[in-house]
């Protein structure tokens, strides 16, 4: 897949400034970041190709480890929430071909923790509170149509000790998974949102992006977040948009 536009230039969506960071030299790829004003998306419209045409990269993404926390079962849902606390995200992926063209009817599932840092369904110690076998907030699926579009509603996910905060996905095309990887957020668009409760009383992130072990070079590698502060169906939040270049 190639690289479609200047790592520099930066889509413009949500209604207030969009930040990505651009390549650095600290090994976290996120030495400076930078905004453009973008155009207005309302909550109730849909998100188009030209949305996703605007982001910075479109490259074949690298893969990585589903972690201990994934389900076999399937949630087909948009808003993934089931009302848990935190600063609303609106989440944007596109699925594409190495030919960076979209991929219909692509599978996109994805899960990540709540404000707390704790996963649904397991008993995983990593947060604030430990709700497990039984629960499923923060995850679900949701099919692409023609333009390789899909879009979820959450709450930007929290952190526990020895990752950056991020968000697990993964990818099928009939019936068959062809991508499994995990999607960052940049440092410092991250310590704004967690100055807010509910994430202020457990601090900021004991690992960045660039010392985890398991992110790579975001920016770089093409797993970074587009970030917007933007209206949400759910109130004043969080656009966040990705390519997803997979080898479909």
């Amino acid at each position: 897949m190639i690289r479609v536009l200047d790592r520099r230039r930066f889509l413009a969506a949500g209604g207030a400034a969009l930040v990505v960071a651009a390549c650095g030299s600290d090994g976290g790829g996120e030495t400076s970041s930078t905004s453009v004003t973008p155009p207005d998306i309302a909550p109730e419209d849909a998100l188009t190709a030209a949305d996703f045409d605007r982001l910075d990269t479109c490259v074949l993404l690298p893969e990585s480890t589903a972690g201990p926390f994934p389900l076999d079962e399937q949630f087909d849902r948009r808003d993934i929430t089931e009302d848990v606390p935190g600063h609303p995200l609106r989440l944007g992926l596109r699925v594409v071909d190495d030919g960076c063209g979209p991929v219909a009817g692509a599978a996109v599932e994805v899960w990540h923790t709540d404000a707390t840092g704790d996963y649904s369904a397991f008993a995983d110690g990593g947060g604030g509170k430990d709700d497990a076998e039984g629960t499923t907030f923060c995850r679900g699926t949701q099919t692409a149509g023609d333009d390789g579009i899909v879009e979820f509603q959450s709450v930007y996910p929290g952190w526990y000790p020895g990752r950056a905060v991020h968000i697990h996905v993964r990818v099928r095309v009939a019936d068959e998974v062809v991508f499994t990887g995990q999607m960052y957020f940049a440092d410092g668009y991250t310590a704004g949102v967690f100055a807010e409760d509910p994430y202020a009383q457990f601090g900021l992130p004991n690992t960045t992006n660039g010392d985890d072990g398991i992110a790579g070079t975001p920016a770089a590698d093409g797993t970074l977040l587009a970030l917007a502060s933007a209206e949400t169906s759910a109130g004043t939040g969080t656009l966040g948009l990705l390519n997803l270049g997979v080898r479909a």
